[in-house]
């Protein structure tokens, strides 16, 4: 214990006499002695007449220009979820509308309604719900108003043997309405 003793010693004493000590002084810079004015010139008298001095104001040094430029950023201002117009149903849609119309369906609405499979439902709630599931696993919740199936189906009632979901489909170049049941067990 001696020898340990004397070493803690010893490395106390290198530290403590190393973290010591003055601190450095600051070197002075001798400052030139400023320079004499030259004497002031004698005033020299003007004549008496409407003498103009216009003075120009110094520009300051001149700095890059920024100019914002808004070509090819997105508007942050713009919404991000825009309502879908409704077309008259004797309206031609071109092949352009009818691609623009599909990127905006949702993906309820881009599946069959055959291929949709009923799991689960929610009945005794003010709001009901039910749970889809299509063929890859994926699962869905429906509530009454949400679209579903390419035939712009909407759910209009959920109780608790299933889901009713109305359907438009075109008989003689009209539009009606068909009720489509969605069952949770198969009868």
């Amino acid at each position: 214990m001696g020898k340990m003793g004397a070493i803690l010693i010893v490395i106390c004493f290198l530290i403590i006499s190393g973290c010591g000590g003055e601190s450095p002084k600051p070197t002075k810079v001798p400052i030139p002695p400023a320079a004499q004015k030259a004497a002031a010139p004698a005033p020299v008298t003007e004549p008496a007449g409407p003498a103009l001095e216009t003075k120009t104001p110094e520009a300051p040094p001149s700095a890059a220009a920024y100019s914002y430029s808004p070509q090819g950023k997105p508007n942050p201002f713009q919404p991000l979820v825009v309502e879908k117009k409704e077309i008259p149903a004797g309206a031609k849609k071109t092949e352009a509308a009818s691609k623009a119309e599909e990127k905006s369906l949702t993906p309820l609405e881009r599946l069959e309604l055959a291929s949709l499979k009923l799991v689960a439902v929610v009945w005794d709630i003010p709001q009901p719900r039910a749970l889809v599931e299509e063929s890859g696993g994926k699962g869905y919740i429906l509530s009454v108003g949400t679209r579903v199936g390419k035939n712009r189906g909407q759910v209009t009632r959920i109780a608790a043997s299933g889901v009713v979901v109305t359907e438009k489909h075109e008989v003689d170049g009209k539009l009606k309405p068909r009720e489509v049941p969605l069952r949770l067990y198969a009868e």
